[in-house]
């Protein structure tokens, strides 16, 4: 400060009402500066403590919210690994569900489907650690995110596999059905499969199906799904019908009184293609039945339950 200011002072003068004397008193410039400052300075550090007051349990509220949010978190992360191992488990079921299936319905192990579980995978104490997330560990993000990458590659895998499967097993049924299994009609056997004394020459000859006999106008029914190849008469075996299954498979149905498809027809297992009759060589009404696999004839007892 510098002494001109020293100099300088302010007079406060006190004048009673009464005659009394006058109170004169003389206040110094600088002190009247420094009790300003000093004033500023109180207002400021009170300014400072109130709001430090107040912010305090503001920061306090905000901590606490912080770490409740930290706890919900990580119950949340806890929940979602404990959810992909639930998940894993569920994909390694369907796994062996699909091999069951496939066992079931007697199809080969799915190509490149030669794994313990959970696709290239397998579950051991080497990698169990690793794959599947330990819930309270400081790790558990890491693992949660590997086990849902996994779970990712997995179920598209297991789609494909789902998919395949599911077509085979189509097939397979397609297959069953076009294999010949039930009796083409309700009659009695009277002449099998194999060598047999003919009875038109008395001779050895080989019959390539069986006969079965019953009433003029029996049904005859389909042993399989097909198509019909042939249904006309022809000199021996009379009035006949030839079916084709697919897959191999054919059969035959002579000595036919009359037909209930036409060539070309589709007909399904079960379904009536004609009657019981006695055209082309026959000593009686009856069916002569064959099955024929990739052109051979072979015995119809196979084929029938």
């Amino acid at each position: 400060m510098s002494m001109k200011n020293k100099g300088r002072h302010f007079t406060l003068m006190v004048i009673p009402h009464t005659e009394e004397s006058v109170l004169s008193l003389r206040i110094p410039l600088f002190l009247l500066q420094l009790l300003s400052v000093l004033v500023v300075v109180s207002l400021l550090v009170a300014f400072v403590a109130f709001h430090s007051y107040w912010k305090v349990p503001d920061d306090n509220i905000t901590v606490e919210k912080l770490r409740a949010e930290n706890r919900l978190l990580g119950e949340q992360l806890d929940l979602l690994a404990s959810t992909t191992e639930e998940l894993l488990a569920k994909v390694e079921q369907v796994e062996h569900l699909g091999h069951e299936v496939r066992r079931m319905v007697e199809l080969p192990p799915a190509q490149g489907n030669e794994r313990d579980s959970l696709g290239a995978i397998a579950f051991n104490d080497d990698n169990l650690s690793r794959v599947l997330p330990g819930r309270g560990g400081n790790q558990v993000i890491d693992r949660t995110v590997m086990n849902i990458s996994l779970l990712q590659d997995l179920l598209l895998q297991r789609t494909e596999e789902m998919l395949q499967l599911k077509e085979e097993v189509l097939e397979y049924k397609r297959e069953l059905a076009s294999t010949p299994s039930i009796w083409p009609t309700r009659g009695r056997v009277t002449s099998e499969f194999g060598p047999r004394r003919s009875p038109f020459t008395g001779r050895r000859e080989f019959h390539d199906g069986i006969d079965i006999a019953a009433p003029r106008g029996t049904p005859i029914y389909a042993t399989a799904d097909g198509k019909v190849s042939f249904a006309v008469y022809r000199r021996g075996i009379g009035n006949y019908i030839m079916l084709d299954h697919g897959y191999g498979y054919q059969t035959i149905y002579g000595h036919l009184s009359g037909f209930a498809v036409s060539r070309g027809d589709t007909v399904n297992k079960g379904q009536l293609i004609g009657y019981m009759g006695n055209t082309g060589m026959s000593t009686g009404p009856h069916l002569h039945y064959t099955v024929f696999v990739n052109g051979v004839a072979v015995n119809p007892r196979d084929y029938m339950p």
